[in-house]
């Protein structure tokens, strides 16, 4: 579209736009392009899982909702909105967590998927009700947090795990101290190297809780996948080996 066509104000935020966006996309790429290389690749995992769930209808639903927010922040991420980045992270382990639940609980993801918010009458939170209760109550969960250093458990993690990293990437849904997308010297987006290996960082512990999850509530049709997609998940979707070592124990 030509740009004398477009009114006044949208032609301003419509020049100032291209230029941020060209300028920290191409600085992200010049210094980061193998690593995104990488993170792309995590994102592929969830071709695997899409065909192990195909006959699920609730996977049908949330799965290439789970990649888009993935494949979205990792643009976000090369614009330089590292904050939107996070927020995508964030739809993305909670649409996981949905997925996990709504897979044993059918008419309740009929209801959800209407937009029928029963459950908000007695409990608060999501759909699966205060805190992340219910998934500690999964009986291959429970066999992978018994297994687990107390520092180091899936959900229950003193440093580490879901419900710590929940809780960072909420911040930036609710504009916590220290997570502005603006600065007081600069309203534009500019691509900086300590917000970008924040990012990163939270992307792959993200991925790497969401492979866990996936293979924890769905062990039946993780354990049809051949031996080169396990490996590819292990490979690519894990980034620790320590957690997939004690995944594998509780699918057994």
């Amino acid at each position: 579209m030509s740009r004398n066509v477009l009114p006044e104000l949208t032609k301003t935020m419509h020049e100032s736009q291209k230029k941020w966006r060209n300028e920290n996309w191409n600085e992200t790429m010049r210094e980061h392009k193998n690593e995104v290389e990488k993170l792309l690749q995590k994102i592929s995992i969830f071709d695997i899982w899409s065909n192990v769930l195909q006959d699920d209808e609730v996977a049908k639903t949330l799965i290439p909702e789970i990649f888009m927010d993935a494949y979205v922040s990792v643009h976000l991420a090369g614009y330089g909105l590292y904050k939107y980045a996070h927020v995508c992270l964030r739809s993305e382990l909670e649409t996981t967590l949905r997925l996990v639940f709504f897979s044993t609980h059918k008419v309740e993801f009929k209801w959800w998927a209407e937009g029928n918010e029963w459950y908000k009458e007695n409990v608060t939170g999501d759909v699966w009700g205060r805190g992340f209760l219910y998934f500690e109550q999964l009986d291959n969960v429970k066999k992978f947090e018994k297994s687990c250093d107390a520092n180091r458990k899936l959900f229950g993690g003193k440093k580490v795990g879901i419900r710590g990293t929940y809780k960072t990437l909420s911040k930036f849904i609710h504009s916590g101290a220290g997570h502005f997308q603006t600065k007081p010297d600069r309203v534009s987006p500019k691509y900086k190297l300590d917000e970008f290996r924040k990012w990163t960082k939270t992307f792959k512990e993200v991925q790497e809780y969401i492979n866990i999850l996936l293979a924890l509530g769905f062990s039946k049709e993780f354990k049809k996948l051949s031996k080169a997609n396990c490996k590819k998940i292990e490979r690519i979707g894990i980034e620790s080996p320590y957690y997939w070592k004690i995944a594998r124990q509780a699918l057994t």
